[in-house]
């Protein structure tokens, strides 16, 4: 079994993300590209595009910044 993470910079804010699962971490698609969000931007996501208007928030994948396990 191998283990695969990246790491890269936040789309929004460009702090550095350390870990994340490419499969699982919140992104937004920037000229065609998935470009992750950081915790914090995708909460602050979350409120201005879901909870201020009145709906409910997209849940954080649980496993969206530790390592994915690949077979």
């Amino acid at each position: 079994m191998a283990v695969l993470f990246a790491s890269g910079h936040c789309i929004a804010c460009k702090r550095f993300i350390p870990c994340f699962n490419p499969h699982h971490v919140p992104s937004l698609v920037v000229l065609g590209l998935r470009e992750p969000l950081c915790e914090s931007c995708f909460h602050r996501w979350n409120e201005i595009h879901r909870t201020r208007k009145g709906q409910k928030p997209i849940p954080l994948h649980p496993q969206a910044y530790q390592p994915a396990e690949e077979v």
